[in-house]
Order: structure tokens, then C-alpha cells, then sequence
């Protein structure tokens, strides 16, 4: 199973988690999730288990239809499955 750290809370509909395949390895994602996804009575920092099987991919915007970024530039991501 991948993990995932609950980071914060954005906007009215977001969280922003910080994803890893596994617990063996260092490296995090940020990722933006609908808020109704976290587990119930999570606070910020906890970690959490997310089943395996997604993709990283590109947030678009859906009224224009162009990828959101970061302030850098860096395109912000979100789970597909």
C-alpha cells in the first residue's frame, strides 16, 4: 500500500497530501485530493494508507482548460486511478 501524509487543508474542496509508494522510500508527491477523501478525525502530519494503483497526473483547470502551476512554474498534480 502507498502511503500519504495529510498536509493541509485548501481552499473549500482540496487537501493537500504528501504521497510515497511505499514506506521504504523517501521521496514525496505533493497532491491535491477532494476533502471528503481523507479519513474521518485525520489531523495535519498524521499519515495514512491509499491504495495502490494510481497515476500522477497534471491538474487542469476546468474552466480554462489550461494546467494549474505552482508560483515556479511546476505543474500541481493530482491522483488518477
Amino acid at each position: 500500500m502507498s502511503q500519504a501524509k495529510f498536509h493541509s487543508l485548501r481552499g473549500e474542496k482540496s487537501a493537500l497530501i504528501l504521497v510515497r509508494a511505499n514506506a521504504f522510500v523517501f521521496n514525496t508527491v505533493p497532491v491535491y485530493i477532494p476533502r471528503e477523501a481523507l479519513p474521518e478525525g485525520i489531523e495535519e502530519g498524521e499519515i495514512f494508507e491509499i491504495p495502490d494503483g494510481y497515476k500522477l497526473v497534471d491538474m487542469v483547470d476546468i474552466e480554462s482548460g489550461e494546467i494549474r502551476t505552482t508560483k515556479k512554474g511546476e505543474p500541481l498534480k493530482m491522483l488518477a486511478y
